[in-house]
């Protein structure tokens, strides 16, 4: 949890605004990231729901976070009509409960009255599973919300309207109007028996709409290149929650974005989960290279087998010295396993182009504890990487590692964490530390409690409160809180002919026929490549 820092000073005069801000409105929005603003401003979801809310004139909007608040007076419920929370990461769930307790505002939606504001959640984290988080939000947006928020706006006023009419009027009840939204999910309805992820076209790909030079990201504008990703790994919550692959016109949308961010900055970059598989990616860097303003470029990891020269020359040239390429394993079985498409020689390729093109670093992402992995697996991974470091003696190397995490709405959500994935990471350290690799990895233990808030369901929301409450923050607070059964069901069992009440995950409101199929298959798949290569 991040704690709140009352030494923090932000000044927001030195922020740039890149949209025309509306104030006045009958409606007050809070627009809440549960973390610190430094963390916030350099989430471009969070930026894009500011710009949606605070560009309407409909309403009045501020933004709050863990360690500071854009308008300190507004801290009593009722001068709040409308609070949307962001959540991008699991472990946030302490900071929800510090910022709702901070503004006197009832943690669960059920203790509300008409007083209160309506509890709009949103996010990734979300749109996955919401089932641990349901209790505590009126709303959830699932998916995209850059249709949704106008559409927000008029059902608050609405509802504003319908309870100042009748008082008496139950909240659940004026509630109900915000289930004519798609992609809403009214977390205290027995009503509503699927609920569809709304998806924006790829004209409304994100683009900065505030430079933050206090942000994690200082002063950078961020362009997002690409929206999901075509490979479509078996793990991946980045590309099955975000499908389609949408990829924004070269001229009418990207240079565009560029030149305007460009008017207020150096700094620009480059974001999605796959930015080199834009068909037009080189033109992009060609285009940015060449740019009069002589741009710094940064970009999000690539894939490998599109790394070139001529790429990483571009990119040292603007300032660019080090590549990011997640290979998953260094073992060619486990790659075919998941799906990730990606000979061997793909990757010495990759090293081989960043050290001639003038990178001085590369990072490369990796997993162990992967469904159908064998110690053999993490022996290859190792054998991977000593040969990539002895060939590439000058380029340095960091293996960033962590351990599978079962995502919901993947074809992965059924498999636990692997009991033996804090051993293979230990032997991976061991023997790679030594030959000068720099081995970045995640912690195994709270790995597991990513897990248990991925595939967690209700029965979770009285554990953490309780959590919470202790005031404790170390990890054994949660095996000691929770039942030792629901623990291991959540967090290593096998899903794969578990069913509950009829219902086999907590999110099945989220996934239609055809998604459950898809990704059903896709789970065969990798069950038919490990029964091959056996």
């Amino acid at each position: 949890m991040e704690k709140q820092n009352p030494k923090t000073k932000i000044d927001l005069s030195t922020e740039t605004l890149l949209f025309s801000r509306s104030s006045g409105g009958e409606l007050n929005v809070l627009n809440c990231f549960p973390n610190t603003y430094e963390i916030a401003m350099a989430s471009l979801g969070f930026q894009t729901i500011f710009k949606l809310f605070a560009s309407n004139p409909k309403t009045h909007t501020y933004r709050h976070f863990t360690n500071f608040s854009e308008n300190p007076n507004i801290n009593r419920a009722e001068e709040i009509d409308l609070m949307t929370i962001s959540i991008s990461w699991e472990l946030d769930f302490f900071n929800l409960f510090e910022i709702l307790q901070g503004l006197n505002i009832p943690l669960k939606a059920k203790d509300r009255d008409s007083s209160h504001p309506i509890v709009l959640g949103g996010g990734p984290v979300l749109t996955a599973n919401p089932e641990p988080w349901a209790e505590f939000f009126d709303l959830i947006a699932i998916g995209d919300s850059e249709d949704m928020t106008e559409i927000v706006v008029d059902k608050t006023i609405e509802y504003k309207e319908l309870i100042t009419a009748s008082p008496k009027t139950p909240r659940n009840k004026a509630l109900e109007i915000f289930n004519e939204i798609p992609g809403i999910y009214f977390t205290q309805s027995k009503k509503q028996t699927q609920v569809l992820r709304q998806k924006s076209s790829k004209e409304k790909l994100a683009v900065s709409s505030v430079l933050a030079p206090q942000a994690c990201w200082d002063d950078v504008g961020l362009i997002e290149v690409v929206r999901s990703c075509p490979e479509m790994c078996r793990f991946c919550l980045a590309s099955y929650l975000t499908l389609p692959f949408r990829a924004p016109d070269f001229e009418s949308d990207l240079i565009q974005k560029a030149d305007f961010l460009l008017e207020h900055t150096n700094n620009i970059g480059l974001l999605g989960a796959s930015v080199t598989q834009h068909p037009e990616f080189m033109r992009l860097l060609e285009y940015l290279s060449k740019h009069p303003k002589k741009p710094r470029v940064q970009i999000a990891s690539v894939r490998a087998s599109t790394v070139t020269k001529e790429m990483c020359e571009l990119l040292s040239s603007t300032g660019t010295k080090s590549l990011t390429i997640a290979i998953e394993s260094g073992s060619s079985r486990m790659r075919d396993i998941i799906n990730k498409k990606l000979p061997q020689e793909e990757i010495f390729k990759a090293a081989k182009a960043a050290l001639e093109g003038g990178m001085k670093s590369l990072k490369l992402y990796g997993m162990v504890g992967l469904p159908h992995e064998t110690d053999e697996d993490i022996d290859l991974t190792i054998e991977l990487l000593t040969k990539l470091k002895k060939e590439n003696k000058t380029l340095k190397i960091v293996w960033g590692c962590s351990v599978f995490t079962p995502k919901a709405q993947t074809p992965f959500q059924d498999y636990g964490i692997d009991p033996k994935a804090e051993d293979k990471l230990k032997k991976i350290i061991k023997a790679l530390r030594p030959l000068g690799i720099e081995v970045r990895e995640e912690s195994y233990k709270w790995a597991q409690v990513q897990a248990l808030i991925s595939r967690g369901d209700r029965s979770l929301a009285d554990v953490f409160l309780k959590i919470w409450q202790t005031k404790k923050t170390g990890f054994n607070i949660y095996k000691k809180m929770l039942d030792p059964q629901s623990y291991k069901h959540f967090v290593f069992d096998d899903w794969s002919n578990i069913e509950n009440n009829g219902k086999k995950y907590p999110w099945q409101i989220l996934i239609t026929e055809k998604q459950e199929k898809i990704l059903e298959d896709h789970k065969e798949d990798a069950i038919q490549i490990t029964n091959h290569l056996l």
